[in-house]
């Protein structure tokens, strides 16, 4: 009898810990491919286009940027006001992909921002310039969603020259 037990409940634990792995890789039904689509979708609309609406589509309730400045909230809401910010100062802004990697749920990209300084931002009137801004980004998604993101660039180079 002992040994029916431990048989049964040997049983219960494997088929147990396969329904677990099963939902654990139901999580993130997206390919590699709709992954890659989705973080240049939101590129396209949120950075090149300044539609802050689809934060609500495209980014989770828990998202957090990891590059945020220090002592800023890492939510959206920082990137938000950049972006109103940044088109408020700057027209024709051009969000150009040279490059998409991908792997599970990780995106990276290297992308060249460029737009022309036609407003105020940060102080600064309109000077007519067109900049140049170099940015590589990785980007976490889960459920059809971005959950984190890091970026690294070259933004303050190209407004310092203003």
């Amino acid at each position: 009898m002992k040994n029916i037990s431990i048989a049964l409940f040997a049983v219960l634990l494997l088929t147990g810990c396969q329904v677990q792995n099963q939902k654990h890789k139901k999580e993130n039904t997206m390919t590699t491919e709709e992954n890659k689509q989705l973080v240049i979708r939101f590129n396209k609309e949120f950075f090149e286009s300044g539609n802050i609406a689809i934060t609500k589509e495209l980014l989770a309730d828990s998202f957090s940027n990891h590059t945020a400045p220090p002592n800023a909230p890492t939510n959206a809401g920082p990137m938000i006001q950049f972006i109103t910010g940044f088109h408020k100062g700057f027209s024709n802004v051009s969000v150009q992909i040279n490059e998409v990697l991908a792997e599970g749920d990780k995106v990276s990209l290297r992308k060249t921002i460029t737009a022309t300084h036609t407003g105020e931002f940060m102080g600064k009137s309109a000077t007519g310039k067109k900049v140049e801004m170099n940015v590589i980004e990785i980007d976490i998604l889960k459920d059809g969603k971005i959950t984190d993101h890091w970026s690294k660039n070259d933004f303050m180079q190209a407004v310092q020259g203003l």
